[in-house]
């Protein structure tokens, strides 16, 4: 079990730090003389056709609705492991990180609001901040990782799973555009048909995949994002069946496997590098304190860490949890501020939210300053409270 953890969380490290670089170089050459090359790229357009059958869109279209579908897919996997067989599976592990994530969704998400509520094409944006960025969480831990317990990255890793699965949620529930009844009704078909395959417990990946490609154009042509597609295929592949051999294999692991690193070193980068176009000349210093940037950046940086550390405070003050070993409240509460790194997800969800150019400078220009601020703060302030607890285990008589 420990081996599978150490193996993804070394991933989502190298991931991280592929985002930041992914991030820093949209940033160069969208102020740079290779600006139109860049836009022409995200711009490219990418049709298929299949006899009278034409789905067309922009390079940058296909990457947010069919490379995230995968990344979501993965993400189902890896929370449907954890929850049915992995170290979640124990009720005591399980209640902090998902009193704590629903603290990190609700208090940001409450904070943008009462910076946006008068104004209803800024408003929503509301579920901007309330997700957490893993691999750029991961990523700064991994730069403690001679000092940093194991423990503390297995609650990063159940935290932001915990997160990830409350924003598809909202993603579902509150931005699905107009629908188109006749793709649903498609859709609907090959679900059960999922459904199906699930309870004959087939191992083979291929026939899933192929209804995944299936499910996620009938939802795509219905008006609903591609990447509920994602979310569902996972909900409905086995984490165990049994072989000819009487062996149990796991066509679940098997897919997450094979995913995880295509994921994480190469479908977040290309995200992060086609969607973090901000010109400079374009902003002017309206732009830095407009309610959309102050929302965000309040949002991630003061919001998330408020929610996680208050909710997570009730809660065990309330002994219906307690803090996992090897984590007092110092490393606690960088956590929680680190936290609020909401990159890939917040850009996401705010290519969503906006259309309009200079919302969608300033929500991308609040989402790299918050993440920067709860990175930098958190890796601070996680580095002086690791420091600190190794000096109280070194020399336990200098502190009462």
């Amino acid at each position: 079990m420990k081996n599978r953890i150490q193996q993804y969380i070394n991933i989502e490290s190298l991931s991280g730090i592929l985002l930041f670089s992914g991030m820093v170089l949209a940033l160069c050459i969208s102020n740079s003389n290779l600006y139109d090359i860049y836009l022409n790229l995200i711009n490219l357009p990418i049709s298929i056709t299949i006899g009278e059958f034409v789905l067309h869109k922009p390079l940058i279209k296909w990457t947010n609705d069919g490379l995230m579908a995968i990344f979501f897919l993965t993400i189902t996997l890896e929370a449907k492991y954890h929850f049915l067989e992995g170290e979640f599976t124990s009720r005591e592990n399980l209640t902090l990180p998902i009193i704590a994530a629903l603290g990190g969704a609700v208090v940001p998400a409450v904070v943008y609001y009462l910076f946006n509520y008068d104004t209803s094409s800024q408003a929503r944006g509301w579920a901007i901040p309330i997700a957490t960025d893993t691999a750029f969480v991961l990523g700064i831990l991994s730069f403690f990782s001679t000092r940093i317990p194991l423990a503390v990255r297995l609650f990063v890793v159940a935290l932001s799973i915990i997160d990830d699965i409350i924003a598809v949620m909202v993603l579902a529930i509150f931005y699905t555009a107009s629908i188109n009844y006749t793709p649903l009704l498609i859709a609907a078909i090959i679900l059960l048909l999922l459904a199906i395959i699930n309870l004959l417990k087939v191992s083979k990946l291929s026939i899933y995949v192929m209804l995944g490609i299936g499910l996620w154009l009938s939802l795509v042509e219905a008006g609903v994002h591609g990447t509920l597609a994602g979310v569902l295929l996972g909900a409905f592949i086995p984490l165990r069946v049994k072989e000819l051999d009487q062996k149990a294999s796991s066509p679940l692991k098997r897919l997450e496997y094979s995913l995880h690193p295509f994921v994480a070193l190469i479908v977040l980068p290309v995200f992060a590098f086609l969607n973090c176009e901000v010109v400079f000349k374009e902003l002017s210093i309206p732009d830095f304190y407009s309610s959309i940037t102050l929302g965000i950046m309040a949002g991630l940086f003061i919001g998330k860490q408020l929610g996680i550390m208050s909710f997570s405070f009730v809660a065990i003050k309330l002994r219906l949890c307690k803090l996992p070993c090897d984590i007092n409240w110092r490393v606690y509460y960088g956590i929680s501020i680190l936290c609020g790194i909401g990159f890939t997800f917040s850009l996401f969800i705010g290519t969503l939210s906006f259309e309009h150019k200079t919302y969608v400078n300033q929500m991308e220009l609040g989402v790299i300053l918050g993440s920067l601020f709860s990175a930098l703060m958190g890796a601070v302030l996680l580095g002086k409270a690791i420091g600190a607890s190794q000096s109280t285990i070194e020399n336990p008589s200098k502190y009462p």
